[in-house]
């Protein structure tokens, strides 16, 4: 859904009738699942595109293969995306062999939609500059990408092809886990777990979470319920459900910490619903 959302304005500005986009794709190739958020199919080669919405300096470290986010003087890692999408690009292939779909070239992005995100990198800056781009940035870059694949790899007839079994083969993850255990909503516990205890509730107090058993403190505890709530509950979520699965009492409180995560929404005041993901390195804060 977040991915999906970020890139509908930049993907608008492409030619419906050379590219095919399928968003949203869950595909598993003969040995393991993968996700990817957005594949465009053209007639010269494929491009895979992972988005990310992390807001702070991020920087890219190919030294130890991770990325790290700078943000109020903290530093925090994440699994380096650039290998996240290689990983997917292999299994692709893997997967477009089975089917019997000619060898193609298959490109991969890295699309910051965070506007505020300051993007580094400490080493191999010329090529994560072009793995790495904005959100804006993206139609430009697909130009570019025309002009380095010129020749037609595929038929209109499999470009259609790829497509059909893409969608067919999409698995959509089993999120009704209540329904198939027997469980209510009810029965679920709600609260923040404290991250050193584990201990439910926390306490949210002058924008952090306090432990009240073990007086450990945490920023974004928040987090991982907002995590198991998209899981076992839904992937959208209103100021008043978070209120109560978070048991926060403040309006104010919880519109402010949902504002801060970047989320994806539609609506407004009492209407509006937040976007999770169940993936915890799109969350941004």
């Amino acid at each position: 859904m977040s991915g999906e959302k970020s890139l509908n304005f930049p993907l608008s500005f492409l030619d419906d009738k050379r590219f095919s986009i399928y968003h949203d794709l869950r595909l598993f190739d003969g040995v393991h699942y993968f996700q990817i958020d957005t594949i465009v199919v053209t007639q010269h080669y494929l491009l895979i595109l992972e988005v990310k919405n992390i807001s702070g300096t991020l920087m890219f470290d190919p030294a130890f293969n991770q990325l790290i986010r700078i943000s109020d003087t903290k530093e925090e890692a994440f699994p380096n995306p650039l290998t996240q999408v290689e990983r997917q690009r292999s299994q692709l292939r893997a997967l477009l062999q089975k089917i019997n779909i000619p060898e193609v070239p298959i490109e991969t992005l890295i699309v910051v939609a965070n506007r505020r995100a300051v993007l580094k990198a400490t080493e191999e800056v010329q090529f994560i500059s072009s793995k790495v781009i904005r959100n804006e940035y993206l139609p430009t870059k697909v130009k570019l990408l025309d002009k380095q694949y010129g020749e037609e790899r595929l038929t209109v007839k499999e470009v259609r092809k790829i497509g059909r079994i893409l969608v067919k083969l999409h698995e959509p993850l089993d999120r009704d886990v209540l329904k198939r255990f027997s469980i209510s909503q009810e029965d679920l516990l709600i609260g923040v777990a404290c991250p050193s205890c584990a201990r439910l509730a926390m306490l949210r107090l002058h924008g952090r979470w306090f432990c009240e058993t073990c007086g450990a403190y945490s920023r974004n505890a928040h987090l991982k319920a907002l995590q198991e709530y998209a899981l076992l509950v839904s992937r959208e979520i209103t100021n008043q459900e978070a209120r109560r699965f978070l048991r926060i009492d403040s309006v104010s409180a919880t519109s402010k910490m949902l504002r801060a995560m970047n989320l994806p929404c539609e609506g407004i005041k009492k209407g509006r619903k937040y976007f999770l993901d169940v993936d915890l390195n799109r969350f941004s804060q």
